[in-house]
């Protein structure tokens, strides 16, 4: 009797666990929810995540989780959370999920996956009016991204087009420079070489100068010697009378 006694009430608690387990989750989930309305996000965040990590199977939970880490900047993390609750078959928001995927992508201006998002949260449900007005959203600006990207390249094209060509203009300004450089070189070289030649002719010049009023002057002391002779023959043939 006493052994069944035992039994009954462990059976009992076997029972009420369960639910006292899933009063639990609730009662948590509820404390977020109010902290997440007064938007006191982190605190809502704190309880989500007690949440998500006693019932990770849960998507409904992680959710949540994804809602808190959206609102606190944590994009990344809200990413997780929601890629997490799509683990859960049992979770009918997949639209909503698809949506709040996509919001951040869009806030990370990543609009192509954005896009791509929220037409998957349009396919789950097609009355998702918030998803339809942000895909259309996210279409307008993934075509100005793309028109500023196709601006920026073509920017970054005349900017290297200039850059090029400057940096052309400034090789053939060096080599004109040199080219200039080795002109007045060649140039200087050729004056050198005419200066030395000039004076080497004037060297040459000067010694035949010298050389001929050398020889004039030898010429002029052999005439002046020949006269000097032929005066004293001419006092000589006086002296004796005799004439040849």
């Amino acid at each position: 009797m006493k052994s069944m006694f035992i039994f009954l009430i462990l059976l009992l608690s076997c029972s009420l666990f369960p639910e006292m387990l899933n009063y639990d989750k609730v009662l948590t989930n509820l404390k977020g929810v109010k902290y997440y309305n007064n938007e006191e996000f982190q605190e809502s965040e704190n309880y989500f995540n007690e949440n998500s990590i006693n019932y990770p199977r849960e998507g409904k939970l992680h959710f949540n989780q994804g809602n808190a880490l959206y609102k606190t900047g944590k994009l990344e993390e809200a990413e997780n959370e929601y890629n997490m609750a799509f683990r859960d078959d049992d979770f009918k928001e997949k639209s909503v999920l698809y949506q709040n995927l996509g919001n951040i992508k869009f806030q990370q201006q990543d609009f192509k996956n954005a896009l791509k998002h929220y037409r998957n949260a349009l396919i789950e449900n097609p009355d998702n009016e918030d998803a339809r007005f942000n895909y259309e959203l996210a279409s307008r600006y993934l075509q100005q991204q793309q028109q500023q990207q196709q601006q920026q390249n073509q920017d970054d094209k005349n900017k290297e087009e200039k850059k090029e060509k400057q940096k052309s203009q400034e090789e053939k300004k060096e080599q004109e420079q040199k080219q200039d450089q080795q002109q007045q070189k060649q140039k200087d070289e050729e004056e050198q070489k005419t200066e030395k030649q000039k004076q080497e002719q004037m060297k040459k010049d000067k010694k035949k100068e010298d050389a001929e009023k050398m020889l004039k002057a030898l010429l002029q002391k052999e005439k002046e010697e020949m006269k000097k002779e032929k005066q004293k023959l001419n006092v000589d043939k006086s002296k004796s009378g005799k004439y040849w």
